[in-house]
C-alpha cells in the first residue's frame, strides 16, 4: 500500500516547488499532491487554457491570464521544467519565444475536462463561461467531461475545440 510522504523537514513546500520538477516528483510519493504541486495554482490553469487555444506568445497569454509579468515569468517555467510547454523562438532580436503545449500538458485535457465539468456542476455560475467547448465529430456544442452531451463520442484533443463564447469573442474583437 502506497503512503503520503510528508515533506522532508528541512524544506518548505515553496522550495520544492521551485525545484526541477523530476526532484520534486521523487520527493511525494502521493500522485495526486505531486500533480497538485503543479497544477493545483489559478495561473498554471489559466495558461493551459490558452495554451489548448492555441500557441500564444508572451504577451498573450499575460493579458488574456491577468497575470503580472514576474508571475507569468515564474509560472511559463514551473511548466517548461515539467515537460508541459515549449518555447519556440519566433524572432531572434531581441528573441521573443512563443509557447505551446508539449506532450505531458496535451495528456492534462481529460484532467481539466472534468474539474470543469465539477465546477458546472457545483459551483454554477449564473454569467456564461468566457469559453465554450465544441465536439468537432458531430459539430455541436458540448458540456465537459470525457463524452459528448449530445452525441455520446468520447472527447479527445483530437476532437474538441475550445472556443470563446459570442460575448467573449465581441469584447476580443472590439479592444484589438
Amino acid at each position: 500500500m502506497r503512503r503520503f510522504t510528508p515533506l522532508p523537514k528541512n524544506e518548505s513546500a515553496e522550495k520544492i516547488m521551485n525545484k526541477k520538477t523530476e526532484v520534486a516528483a521523487t520527493s511525494i510519493a502521493c500522485p495526486l499532491a505531486r500533480t497538485a504541486r503543479l497544477v493545483g495554482d489559478e495561473w498554471i490553469l489559466l495558461i493551459l487554457r490558452e495554451l489548448f487555444k492555441r500557441p500564444h506568445k508572451f504577451d498573450e497569454l499575460q493579458k488574456a491570464s491577468g497575470a503580472a509579468t514576474n508571475i507569468l515569468t515564474n509560472r511559463l517555467q514551473r511548466m517548461m521544467e515539467a515537460g508541459l510547454i515549449k518555447k519556440i523562438p519566433y524572432q531572434e532580436r531581441p528573441p521573443r519565444y512563443e509557447y505551446k503545449l508539449a506532450r505531458a500538458g496535451y495528456a492534462m485535457l481529460p484532467m481539466l475536462l472534468e474539474m470543469m465539468r465539477y465546477s458546472d456542476d457545483y459551483f454554477p455560475c449564473a454569467e456564461e463561461a468566457p469559453n465554450r467547448l465544441r465536439h468537432l465529430d458531430c459539430g455541436e456544442l458540448t458540456q465537459a467531461g470525457q463524452r459528448c452531451s449530445h452525441c455520446g463520442g468520447d472527447l479527445s484533443i483530437h476532437n474538441l475545440r475550445l472556443e470563446p463564447n459570442a460575448q467573449t469573442q465581441n469584447e476580443e474583437t472590439a479592444s484589438d
